[in-house]
């Protein structure tokens, strides 16, 4: 099997994740030379890339000269948008990681660019969209349908039957119940539980989710 050279977008914690997905594919079989990171800002924490040989290259606009292929290595939504919206203009091609640790089940449909991390559960005939992400001890349920570039943040639950739709950040640890129908750019909330409908660019907290009517602060790095 050709090994495929690979360049992670974003230098911050989440690409730590996704470097962490990569090297438990290489470990199982050969499948990625990592050529480095890219992110138009500074190395901010090099520990965290510390012995595993990794470096920061440059901005993105270096992704042309490097002749590999590309993953978005940004978990919040917003950015990771941008980030694949600049490279989707570069025309190289993109990369699919789903960790060997992941329970992916009969039927399930992973769009391109999607990071599927370790004990992630993808139930029967879901759907994952394009640059996507579903992190650690994260499950969709069956028949369940992720939106493109959204992300399942560790330990969340999306059952059965939920339409979760593009740019949506689904907070650690929670859980939105079966048929709920979650609007694009929505935020849930860390530990919510979401018993309704959740329109497009809301944000809900609590248990039972409710509306807020200020958007949850971004992390200082976005990243």
């Amino acid at each position: 099997m050709p090994i495929s050279r690979l360049v992670l977008l974003g230098a911050g914690g989440h690409a730590s994740d996704v470097l962490g997905v990569v090297e438990a594919l290489n470990e199982r079989t050969p499948t990625f030379e990592l050529v480095g990171l890219l992110d138009d800002r500074p190395l901010v924490d090099t520990a965290r890339f510390a012995g595993r040989q990794v470096s920061l290259l440059g901005g993105l606009d270096r992704l042309v000269e490097l002749d590999a292929c590309w993953i978005a290595a940004v978990g919040w939504p917003a950015t990771r948008r941008h980030i694949v919206d600049r490279a989707l203009a570069t025309g190289c091609p993109i990369a699919t990681l789903v960790s060997p640790a992941a329970d992916i089940g009969a039927g399930v449909d992973v769009g391109v660019g999607v990071v599927v991390m370790g004990s992630a559960r993808l139930s029967p005939c879901s759907q994952v969209g394009d640059h996507a992400l579903v992190s650690y001890l994260a499950g969709v349920g069956h028949d369940a349908t992720i939106g493109s570039g959204t992300s399942v943040m560790p330990g969340a639950m999306v059952s059965g039957g939920v339409e979760v739709g593009a740019g949506v950040l689904v907070g650690s640890n929670a859980t939105i119940l079966e048929g709920i129908r979650v609007g694009d750019g929505a935020t849930i909330g860390a530990g919510a539980v979401v018993l309704t409908n959740v329109a497009a660019g809301a944000t809900v907290v609590g248990v039972p989710a409710r509306p807020v009517a200020r958007p949850i602060a971004t992390p200082d790095d976005q990243r």
